[in-house]
């Protein structure tokens, strides 16, 4: 140790001065020999040196280190030094050491010694360089050894973080916590040198042999060096530093491929480079040179893209390096963007990392980072999530560092998570791009990404708001839906509760269709893809929770929630079985069985079986299972059969459904084990098929059941069967029924079996069964004879009935003979002409019954048992054909006599008259059922068309149309039989209906006329007094009475419309495929050889329309007006009316055959819209070429050579039938369906085809999807016939012009909606709209009957779009203004008509006022979408905006001078458009005025001072409205004061800014009415006495006053101005 004291540091000797200073004194002459020789001594140092001077050991010479090492006994010591660096003096620490060193060098190069100490730093980069064990060494943490001679060098208050045991004698190895390279770093001189050693050395390590490598001294050096270069306090060479780690990446990647160990180094530089160069200016390297100094941005991130181009396995740690760096904003957007580049070309196990990055490290907050927010959003839009099929990039995963696609895609969604949840831009901007995007044009990321922002509480709103309305206008689909998550359960499970369930439940609550519908769709998914048990419960639960709390309150989400049921079902076995473990949550859902619909039952017994099971069913064990759970079924069966013991018919109708829903499901698992059998071509006898499946227990067990149910439907027969006394009371009472259970079970079986799920052997059993039934109480025979001579025989009289329509039953023939007891006489009606008849229906035979039950039940169970064997027989439904049962299409009716319904009918009783309604209510039920079925058996054999044609099912096409046509003529006269008779018959009711109480006043009972006696001249005063009071109160009696009376009448005529109305809705409903016979031959207008537009003209045809055509094209519009709109409640039935969509019994796996080449479309999207296979249906069958047929021929007979003159009738004919032409060409191009999806403009293209050319057929060799020019052409052909038919020829119908005029409106819309960018459909667009100007021109000009009432729902309806859409509005307005408007005072006493426009008169003025002056306001707005600053077009602005002012003053100046005309109504549209012209004014031309002031002065003032003249005449209006108190004048007087004020100092702005306030002058502004007249100084001043009226006069006082101060009228100020 003495020798280690002998040699003083630079620091220690002053020290030891400072110690020894009150000892002695040292001489300056020995300092100065001192100096002088340190100096020689460090002549020769360098960095050894150095460091063995200020105490570091392990660069000291031999000799000095062996007399440590001895006092320190290194005998045992020699294991431990390797484990640590380099030794220190004892009397040294790491904070002396730094700046012993620092000032060693500092006196070194200020003394000449070393000059900048490049003798040291040479050294130190030849030791790092060439020395790899020392520079280990210098790698490592410092020690100091301790032993009991030193203990005086080290403090208890600073231990060091390691101490190790040193050997015998108690020395100790004190381990500091800093390497010697740290302490280097620390002095500035040392840095810059040894950072770029150090770095230059980790290639060199990097290409080390295995040989060298091991020796395990290379090993751990690059890690040590990244461990000592890391977060340094300070950078001096910033520059050099990034230059050098430049070079050292460039060098390990260019050999990181294929060595595993320089990747390793290089992977360790990338990650510790953000800890190294963590300062703004290590991101830039400068180079500097005699001229200038230039420097190269951000080398360090071109550098690591450069890398990670090179190599793509570095994205992560480049992006993890590039994320930590100090960035500027605009180095943060060149990064973002590269990155941005690298999304649409990275591989799959990539993303994660490159989305986190975008989301964390996207620039905010600077002026472009809106638009780079928007092009991160686009790039995450457009990645491949949530496609089953993805390129071989994607299907795996390359990485070593990540796992499957699955994994990959959850990581990424956690990190989108998160980052939407905090970055509120990303999120603004995703929700403004999918709320920008077309319908069509959605991608599955769409869905990934707003699930991924739902995740967050305070985004969930607004996820579920964007949602809806995508859903509603078509954007989201089931489709998109199912391609974006279907696949990809594993994946999106961190979303399953944070966000989707919350998604799909409030989807599933919205009342818009389309939204509960996708949550439908999107409940159906989370079932499927998410098969956890926990998840699973979660879904059902949630489908529990909507069904149980919207029973009775939200019926379509309880239809919704079922909806889901039923497709979890459908599913093959693994629906049913993934549900069955959740059966005691679904058994709950029984006790809510008396809320539900029809339909929600239905579902809910569906469900029930589905996933209940059988346990005791041996047979199956497809519908039960051995572990008991199948024991649900029988709670189930416990249920139904309860409900059908019970009494009420709401009761049995849930067992009737019960056991319809039991014998559906276990003949349907009958049948899927048949066709397995058949498949596998077993001889399996443990499941018979064919002939020996009706033996099968389940078929007998069905029947069985079936068998039952329908009996307890029946009534109880009474002991009393015969009503022998059958009085009103007892009709009435009838009348009250609620319907017949066995009625509902025909209607629930004819459901099951055109389901498709019931076995051969079941249908056959209910075809039998039924249709022996049907023929015993309903049919009956003809005789068959020749003559008449054997209607004797049977008692008949020879009344002149047909011979061959004799009935075999004696009953029916007293009937017809009008000898039966009931004494209602009846006949046979509504036989087709020419058809041989052997049967005919029996209703008056049933209604006329003297047996209660025929009378209450039997009759209603007429139409449901016919519409059961109609789907047996039906080869829709498996049946061999409607031909079994032809003969009801053609047979008679028994009906009451036609009399009976006539003038006669108010004189039968009211028994009698219950029997005749009755009677042509269950016939009109008849009829339409009739053709409802047949009308399948009518369509055409046409190519491409349906299978199921009228030669499938036996009939020849022409003879079943004709027959269909003759039963529609039957189904109007009976209908409007039935509108008079249930009109006049008050003791009737429909089934399931209660009687319509009558009004009271129809029971009062009025006295006679009594006649009012004279004054009897002879009379004594006192009898005149008592005459004349008794005359009076006859006269008053009798005008009371005269007032009752016509009470009773209008009382009496709205009960009978009411009842009519009430028989004529409770009737079977028409199918919408009936509308296909508007195509039939029969009722076509043109000859079979004509077709299309070209051959019309050649056509003589002198009738069109009538009843038939009427009736079509009204469930025609209807049909389409159901299909097309979109509702908003979801369209579920409620009842038990049949619908295609919602038949829970349809075998899932049946689908309707359409059109091949649409089926395409239809398949591709919008596979929901069952909207498509009726218009299929309606273009196979030529519906809309014959609408065009209509359409055309009207035209002619109205407009052209077969016009018909002075014929009223045939007119009336022509336009009811044209209306109800327009009505559904109006629906159809009001759709929005039809134009938003590419399967919606394919049909719309189809059906313009026959609309527009009347083509037939050619429509089925359409493959591609039209195009808007195509489309807009076809449109034109439409609008050419509407405008001809409303245009052609007069009309004193202003409501059919109008219904015309609308057509063409939506046709105008419908070209909007469906026209891309090109050129031509815009230009055919605005086309449409010329047109629809010029029809609206036309009819304002016609001459009206003076009974039509013109408003604004038709004349302003025709301004409006006369302006709308002219060609020249400024023309337009001035021929409104000039030749209209101000011409109506030269009538009499203004109240017109106008000559030029008969259609303005006094009480249409206000409908034209109002629109001409809204529409200056907006032709002023329009103005200004042009250049405005080019002074070519300047000029032409200044001379319209003079127009535009002069014709606003001429409005303003038609109501001051005309007070008949200055109403209420007009002054308060003065007030309201005035300000928004004013307003555009100051918005728009007082800046345009600032630009061209020195060229147009003149023109500038001159339009400031007569807008200043309008302004005046507003001041008036709003003053007048104070003084009448008009609410609506005073409310829009604020924002009329607030504009004309802003005209004041906009204006006095303008001068001020060009320097001509000398051209404005002031003046008092008199109190003026609103002709502008003067006010009196009482009327000006008056007070209201009310406090709110005297506040208003004080404000208006306060205008006036600031009138007389600060209201200019400017004007053109003069030379000497």
């Amino acid at each position: 140790m003495s020798n280690n004291n002998s040699r003083k540091r630079p620091l220690e000797s002053d020290n030891t001065n400072k110690e020894n200073n009150g000892i002695t004194t040292s001489s300056r002459a020995t300092q100065a020999q001192d100096l002088k020789r340190r100096q020689i001594q460090q002549a020769s140092w360098g960095f050894k040196e150095a460091l063995t001077e200020c105490g570091v050991l392990e660069f000291a010479p031999t000799s000095i280190t062996e007399t440590s090492n001895d006092n320190n006994n290194p005998t045992n010591k020699s294991a431990v030094v390797s484990e640590v660096g380099c030794q220190m003096d004892a009397s040294s620490n790491p904070s002396t050491l730094r700046s012993s060193l620092n000032a060693l060098l500092e006196e070194m190069s200020k003394n000449g010694i070393d000059p900048k100490n490049e003798r040291v730093l040479a050294d130190l980069a030849e030791i790092i360089s060439t020395n790899t064990e020392l520079t280990r060494k210098m790698l490592l943490p410092l020690y100091r050894v301790r032993t009991s001679d030193n203990q005086n060098y080290f403090s208890q208050f600073t231990q060091p973080e390691e101490t190790l045991d040193g050997g015998d004698g108690g020395d100790e190895i004190i381990v500091e916590s800093s390497s010697l390279v740290k302490i280097l770093l620390r002095v500035d001189v040392l840095q810059s040198t040894l950072l770029t050693a150090l770095v230059q050395k980790l290639p060199e390590l990097a290409a080390v042999s295995e040989e060298e490598e091991d020796d395990g001294i290379n090993n751990d050096v690059p890690r040590l060096i990244f461990s000592n270069i890391r977060w340094l306090d300070h950078i001096v060479d910033t520059s050099a530093l990034t230059m050098t780690f430049v070079e050292c990446l460039t060098v390990l990647a260019s050999s990181s491929s294929s060595c595993e160990r320089t990747r390793q180094i290089l992977l360790d530089a990338i990650a510790t480079l953000p800890d190294i160069l963590n300062d703004y200016n290590a991101l830039v390297i400068s180079h500097e040179d005699d001229a200038n100094g230039e420097e190269e941005q951000s080398s360090i991130l071109a550098t690591l893209r450069h890398l990670r181009v090179e190599d793509p396995t570095l994205l992560i740690p480049c992006l993890d390096a590039v994320g930590s760096l100090p960035l500027t904003d605009s180095q943060f957007e060149d990064v973002t963007r590269d990155a941005l580049e690298a999304l649409a070309n990275v591989e799959r196990w990539a993303l994660p990392a490159l989305t986190t990055f975008l989301m964390n490290n996207c620039p905010q907050g600077i002026s472009s980072s809106s638009s780079l927010a928007d092009e991160v959003i686009e790039a995450m839009r457009n990645l491949p999530l949530g496609k089953e099929n993805y390129d071989d990039d994607y299907a795996m995963d390359t990485s070593p560092n990540c796992g499957g696609r699955n994994d990959s895609e959850a990581v990424m969604i956690e990190s989108l998570s998160r980052g939407f949840a905090h970055r509120s831009d990303l999120t603004s901007a995703l929700v403004k791009s999918i709320k920008e995007t077309t319908p069509g044009n959605h991608l599955p990321a769409d869905i990934w990404l707003l699930a991924c922002v739902a995740t967050a509480n305070h985004h969930k709103a607004k996820v579920k708001s964007i949602i809806r309305s995508k859903a509603n206008n078509g954007g989201f689909t089931p489709q998109l839906l199912r391609q974006s998550l279907s696949g990809n359960g594993t994946a999106l499970t961190s979303l399953f509760s944070t966000s989707l369930c919350e998604m799909a439940d409030g989807l599933l609550r919205s009342s818009d269709n389309a939204a509960c519908e996708l949550g439908v769709t999107l409940y159906e998914i989370l079932f499927q893809e998410f098969k956890d048990s926990m998840q699973r419960s979660d879904v059902i639960s949630s489908l529990v929770t909507h069904i149980c709390s919207g029973v009775g309150v939200k019926e379509a989400e309880v239809d919704a929630a079922m909806r889901v049921f039923s497709c979890i079902i459908d599913k093959g076995d693994d629906g049913p079985r993934a549900l069955r473990s959740f059966n005691p949550l679904l058994l709950g859902m029984l006790e809510f069985l008396h809320q539900m619909t029809t339909s929600q039952v239905r579902r809910l017994f569906l469900l029930l079986f589905a996933a209940g099971g059988d346990k005791n069913d041996e047979m199956t064990g497809g519908l039960g299972d051995m572990s008991g759970v199948g024991g649900a079924c029988d709670d189930i069966q416990i249920v139904i059969e309860k409900n059908l013991s019970h009494g009420q018919i709401a009761n049995k109708r849930i067992g009737i459904i019960g056991t319809v829903a039991y014998a559906v499901t276990r003949s349907a698992e009958l049948l899927a084990q048949q066709n397995s059998m058949e498949e596998e071509q077993t001889d399996a006898t443990c499941m018979p098929v064919g002939a020996a499946a009706s033996s099968s227990p389940i078929v007998k067990d069905i029947t069985e059941k079936i068998e039952k149910a329908y009996s307890k439907c029946q009534p109880v027969v009474s002991k009393r069967t015969l009503d022998t006394n059958m009085t009103e009371s007892n009709m009435i009472a009838t009348s009250n029924s609620s319907g017949s259970a066995a009625a509902f079970m025909l209607d629930e079986l004819c459901y099951a079996v055109k389901g498709g799920r019931l076995v051969n052997e079941i249908r056959e059993w209910l075809d039998d069964k039924y249709q022996l039934e049907f023929e015993n109480m309903f049919v009956g025979d003809f005789e068959e004879t020749e003559g008449a001579g054997q209607k004797g025989s049977k008692g008949a009289k020879d009344d002149g009935l047909d011979p061959q329509q004799i009935p075999t039953d004696p009953q029916d023939l007293t009937i017809l003979n009008g000898t039966s007891a009931f004494g209602l006489p009846g006949e046979f009606r509504y036989n087709i002409h020419g058809a041989e008849s052997h049967v005919y229906v029996k209703i008056l035979t049933i209604l006329s019954s003297l047996t209660e039950n025929n009378r209450e039940m039997l009759i209603q169970q007429m139409c449901p048992m016919f519409r059961l064997m109609a789907a047996l027989s039906d080869e829709r439904f498996g049946g061999g054909g409607l031909s079994e049962i032809d003969a009801m299409l053609e047979c008679p009716l028994l009906m009451p006599s036609t009399e009976s319904s006539g003038i006669e009918f108010e004189d039968l009783s009211a028994t009698k008259q219950w029997v005749v309604t009755s009677s042509y209510f269950f016939a009109t039920c008849w009829v339409r059922e009739l053709v409802n079925n047949f009308i399948f058996a009518a369509d055409p054999i046409n190519p491409g068309a349906s299978a199921i044609t009228s030669s499938s099912q036996g009939f020849d096409c022409k003879d079943v149309q004709q027959k269909v046509i003759e039963r529609l003529k039957a189904l109007i006269d009976l209908e409007e039989e039935l509108r008079f008779t249930s009109s006049n018959c008050y003791v009737f009711s429909p089934p399931g209906l209660d009687l319509l109480p009558a009004p009271k006043e129809l029971y009062e009972v009025y006295s006679p006329n009594v006649d009012i006696p004279e004054y009897d001249p002879h009379a004594s005063k006192a009898q005149k007094k008592a005459a004349a009071l008794e005359k009076k109160k006859l006269v008053k009696r009798a005008k009371e009475k005269e007032k009752s009376k016509s009470k009773m009448l209008k009382a009496k005529k709205k009960h009978e419309e009411l009842l009519s109305t009430r028989a004529l809705g409770a009737l079977r409903p028409l199918d919408p495929q009936i509308c296909c016979a508007i195509g039939f031959d029969g009722l076509s207008v043109v000859q079979d050889s004509a077709e299309g537009s070209q051959c019309l003209s050649q056509v003589q045809v002198t009738e069109c329309g009538g009843p038939v055509i009427t009736l079509l094209l009204n469930l025609l519009d209807k049909s389409l007006s159901d299909i097309l709109s979109e509702k908003k409640s979801c369209a579920f039935n409620a009842g038990n009316e049949e619908k295609s969509d919602d038949n829970p019994y349809q075998d899932v796996s049946r689908s309707t055959k359409t059109n091949a080449a649409s089926a395409v479309f239809i398949s591709s999207e919008d596979s929901s819209k069952k909207c498509f296979v009726l218009l299929q249906s309606y273009l196979n069958s030529g519906v809309f070429a014959s609408l065009h047929e209509h359409l055309a021929i009207v035209a002619e007979l109205r407009c052209g050579h077969n016009s018909s003159n002075n014929d009223e009738e045939k007119e009336k004919r022509l336009v009811a039938t044209a209306r109800c032409l327009f009505s559904c060409t109006r629906t159809l191009f009001e759709s929005e369906i039809l134009t938003r999806s590419a399967s919606g403009k394919f049909f719309l293209g189809l059906i313009l085809k026959q609309l527009g050319k009347g083509d037939r057929n050619s429509f089925h060799d359409s493959v591609r999807r039209h195009s808007s020019v195509q489309i807009n052409y076809l449109l034109g052909h439409v609008a050419d016939n509407v405008s001809e038919i409303i245009t052609g020829a007069y009309t004193g119908d202003l409501e059919f012009a109008m219904d015309g005029v609308l057509t063409m409106q939506s046709i105008y819309e419908c070209s909007k909606r469906i026209s891309d960018d090109s050129s031509d459909a815009k230009d055919a667009t605005m086309d449409f709209g010329k047109r629809l100007s010029g029809v609206s021109d036309k009819l304002l000009k016609e001459h009206w009957p003076e009974e039509t009432k013109m408003n604004k729902s038709n004349v302003g309806k025709l301004l409006t779009l006369f302006l709308e859409h002219s060609p020249d509005r400024m023309s337009s307005l001035t021929r409104l203004v000039d030749d209209v408007l101000l011409e109506l005072p030269h009538t009499e006493k203004c109240k017109g008509p106008v000559t030029n426009y008969p259609t303005c008169s006094s009480s249409s003025f206000g409908s034209y006022y109002t629109v001409t002056i809204s529409y200056l306001w907006k032709e002023l707005v329009a103005l200004f979408d042009c250049d405005t600053r080019n002074p070519a077009v300047a000029k032409k602005m200044f001379e319209k905006m003079a127009e535009l002012i002069n014709f606003l003053q001429s409005l303003f100046d038609l109501t001051r001078e005309n007070e008949c005309l200055a109403k209420k109504a007009i002054l308060l549209q003065q007030l309201k458009f005035g300000s928004k012209f004013i307003e555009t004014f100051v918005a728009k031309a007082i800046p345009f005025f600032q630009v061209h002031f020195e060229q147009h002065k003149d023109a500038i003032f001159e339009l400031i001072g007569r807008m200043q003249n309008n302004c005046r005449q507003m001041y008036a209006i709003i003053a007048h409205g104070k003084r009448e108190k008009d609410a609506n004048l005073a409310k829009e007087g604020p924002r009329a004061k607030k504009s004309l004020e802003l005209f004041i100092h906009k204006v006095k702005s303008l001068l001020k800014k060009n320097r001509c306030m000398t051209a404005m002058w002031t003046k008092t502004l008199t109190a003026k009415d609103i002709d502008g007249s003067a006010l009196s100084d009482e009327e000006g001043t008056t007070q209201s006495d009310d406090s709110d009226g005297g506040s208003e006069d004080e404000e208006e006082e306060e205008v006036q006053v600031k009138d007389d101060e600060e209201e200019e009228d400017v004007s053109e100020s003069d030379d000497e101005d």
